[in-house]
């Protein structure tokens, strides 16, 4: 909107401004990655970066650098989404808009709190024990079988059938990943006797309760843990990623309460999901021990 307020984020470091790079980082220095630049887009950026200091509005950033509305607002949005810039005046926002927001804050929320051992840039090594393999493939299937346990409960309350039909869709799905899992692990020597007593990590067990009530209680926050906290940057299938879009797509603008609300209960999904992570190597890691745990 016109009187948006906006100003760059604590992460962007100031020294990268100075030689035109969007460079992210921790407070000690650290850099994390240089955010690119759309062609199109990028004069106009530098040209009105340093007049985004959230006391300025859009129009009056738009008046100063002689600048179309339009274009100021298009580099606004751009930047807004991939959390280099964040709001200031307490005014509602896209749902969908907010949602790419989130998804680029729980991805600098990761950088700042150490890489997940289980993602991409982790633990997962041409070296990673059978056993390690296992444990994880075994909490994954802890995790999928919960899933109808929460979900039913986001599907009946999205507010159009497309929306219903969607996440219907994703609940079909992670049945057929549920028995994908089950064989896995059978094929891999477990029993079925060893499946019944397995019982969930401490940490998987509080990452499923937390879901749950957010199922009951909140659906987009709900939409935003399952879409954005509980996979890196590039986990995820197209359908996974169309499937929690769209309970923001279907929702109003946000107020900044919402905003907050959503925000605070994704970065506790994204503390679970990598303290589950660390709890796994922990358990699975060591060459010796069970097979499963079961909680004894």
């Amino acid at each position: 909107m016109p009187i948006m307020r906006l100003a760059l984020a604590s992460w962007v470091r100031p020294e990268g401004l100075a030689r035109r790079e969007l460079v992210l980082g921790s407070t000690e220095g650290e850099s994390w990655e240089v955010v690119p630049l759309d062609v199109a887009t990028a004069d106009a950026t530098w040209r009105v970066l340093h007049l985004m200091d959230g006391q300025r509005t859009l129009m009056g950033i738009a008046t100063e650098a002689r600048l179309s509305l339009t274009r100021v607002s298009w580099v606004a949005r751009e930047l807004y989404q991939r959390a280099v810039l964040v709001q200031t005046g307490g005014l509602r926002v896209d749902a969908l808009t907010y949602y790419e927001h989130l998804r680029s804050l729980a991805s600098i929320a990761r950088r700042r709190w150490g890489t997940s051992p289980m993602g991409p840039r982790g633990s997962w090594t041409e070296e990673t024990s059978r056993r390690l393999t296992l444990g994880y493939l075994l909490e994954s299937h802890h995790l999928v079988a919960a899933v109808a346990a929460h979900r039913e409960a986001v599907v009946a309350a999205q507010a159009t059938e497309r929306g219903k039909a969607l996440l219907s869709e994703g609940l079909s799905r992670e049945s057929a990943r549920l028995i994908g899992l089950k064989r896995l692990l059978l094929a891999a020597g477990l029993t079925e006797e060893e499946l019944e007593q397995a019982t969930p990590l401490s940490s998987m067990l509080a990452l499923i309760e937390h879901l749950r009530w957010l199922g009951t209680e909140d659906a987009l926050s709900y939409a935003a843990c399952m879409g954005v906290g509980m996979r890196e940057p590039d986990e995820g299938d197209d359908g996974d990623l169309r499937e929690w879009m769209e309970p923001f797509a279907d929702s109003g603008p946000l107020s900044a309460t919402e905003q907050a609300r959503i925000r605070q209960r994704l970065i506790t999904c994204c503390r679970l999901t990598m303290a589950h992570h660390r709890e796994l190597i922990g358990f699975y890691g060591a060459e010796g021990g069970p097979r499963v745990f079961t909680g004894e």
